[in-house]
């Protein structure tokens, strides 16, 4: 059995992975980001049942994979909520896709504590105050700033040269905060 890692992290995507367990993608501060398996997690007599919620912030601690990227989460200490998300949906949606944006732009195994501390800076700040465009605009130059690309005032059209495409709820955002 591989030996157990730790690590602060915070849930990205979450996706059904057989009939009751699911795939975690997680952005780490000192692994970038990281792909754990959660076993039986969809069951109702599940520990961890209520833990595994998006953008939830927690101390994560897995078994890393012999072979692939793909790690073993073995337990999890909750952090934080982000309560203030979830009754309003321009919120829960610019969240979204601030995470959305960190999976596409993170890679696993690379450090990446500037964008860590970013996303766990912008979700506290959309736990009090609803998104405008604005801040939407600032989350994105952050983005090209700690990922080390520049944008030469255009910080959307830079993350889609480096990325490939631009996130599919930035349109819907966008429809949002104008």
């Amino acid at each position: 059995m591989a030996a157990a890692e730790t690590s602060e992290a915070i849930l990205l995507r979450r996706a059904r992975f057989g009939e009751s367990s699911y795939v975690l993608v997680w952005l780490s501060p000192v692994r970038g980001k990281i792909r754990t398996t959660a076993r039986g997690t969809a069951r109702r007599d599940s520990k961890l049942r209520g833990q595994l919620d998006l953008f939830y912030h927690a101390e994560i601690q897995f078994a890393a994979g012999r072979q692939t990227d793909l790690h073993a989460l073995r337990e999890l200490k909750l952090l934080g909520t982000w309560e203030g998300l979830r009754g309003n949906y321009a919120r829960l949606l610019a969240a979204s896709y601030f995470a959305e944006l960190c999976d596409l732009l993170s890679e696993p195994g690379h450090a990446a504590p500037e964008l860590f501390d970013l996303l766990r800076r912008a979700l506290g700040h959309l736990c009090e105050n609803d998104p405008s465009r604005r801040s939407v605009e600032f989350f994105e130059r952050e983005t090209c700033r700690v990922m080390g690309f520049g944008h030469a005032g255009n910080a959307l059209g830079a993350i889609e040269a480096h990325a490939g495409r631009i996130p599919a709820n930035r349109r819907r955002l966008a429809g949002m905060v104008g």
